[in-house]
């Protein structure tokens, strides 16, 4: 959003008003990504700010948890609607690995381009594997002495690889289960060499594992952060707008009920959906 407004010399606070006036037309559809503060990632997708209810959000990749914040970790986005244009983004499970991490797994806070991103895959990324739902495979690899995640976007699933020590010969090996709960990142600990990871799929949707280095490439593709719009300035924007009038009547404006729907407070103002 901010790019477009860039882009073209258009005041932000004018392109904000624009997009919330196409999402109540239909034009775009409106949502609310809670984002892990550390990695940029999109840790839960939401039609509307009361469904943000968990106290605290998992990133699996990062091993911490977060509890949201209106200032850092909810994001609003929107999307032009199918009714208007159908895009890739429309269906993610068509999408490859790379569009689906730059369009999906992380914000759009992230400060990398598509072609920047395809390249530094190539350099971190080890391997990865499509599944479909039911699946079993296995991957092939040889570990280097580095810290490595085995990260799986569309679960959020993640395990770790230390490896270290004397390389080894003999193959080593680790199976992994994706399923329908959630379990916390694991760790384990493998020498350097060959080692085969053996997957099953139990889910109904199609998973991606895939193998990175962590390091420094890592780190810098994931530190870049660009701005964009967080709840609290929407929020925010909104309230100013609507000075002096009735909160039951603002709300009917929104078509959101004059009751706060999520108990975060920004200013004294009770959060209310805005469609």
């Amino acid at each position: 959003m901010f790019d477009f407004a860039l882009r073209y010399g258009i005041d932000e606070e004018r392109v904000i008003a624009g997009f919330l006036h196409a999402s109540r037309l239909g034009i775009f559809e409106m949502s609310w990504a809670v984002l892990c503060p550390a990695c940029g990632g999109v840790l839960a997708s939401n039609a509307t700010l009361k469904t943000v209810e968990q106290a605290e959000h998992n990133c699996a990749s990062c091993a911490a948890g977060y509890e949201p914040t209106l200032d850092e970790m909810v994001e609003v986005t929107f999307t032009v609607s199918r009714r208007v244009r159908k895009i890739a983004a429309h269906e993610p499970d068509d999408l490859s690995l790379a569009e689906y991490s730059r369009q999906v797994v992380w914000s759009s806070g992230m400060a990398f381009t598509e072609g920047e991103f395809e390249d530094a895959m190539h350099e971190i990324m080890i391997d990865s594997i499509e599944l479909a739902p039911g699946e079993k495979a296995s991957l092939s690899l040889q570990l280097p002495a580095a810290f490595v995640i085995l990260m799986e976007p569309v679960t959020h699933a993640a395990h770790f690889f230390d490896v270290k020590g004397e390389p080894v010969r003999e193959p080593q090996t680790c199976s992994i289960v994706y399923n329908n709960v959630a379990v916390p990142a694991g760790t384990t600990s493998p020498a350097p060499g060959p080692f085969r990871l053996s997957f099953e799929n139990r889910t109904t949707r199609r998973m991606l594992p895939s193998v990175w280095i962590a390091g420094d490439e890592l780190h810098r593709l994931l530190g870049g952060r660009k701005p964009f719009l967080t709840a609290k300035r929407l929020l925010w924007l909104d309230r100013r707008t609507s000075a002096g009038r009735d909160p039951t009547e603002r709300a009917r404006a929104h078509g959101a009920p004059a009751k706060a729907l999520y108990p975060w407070r920004v200013d004294e103002m009770a959060v209310y959906e805005i469609p």
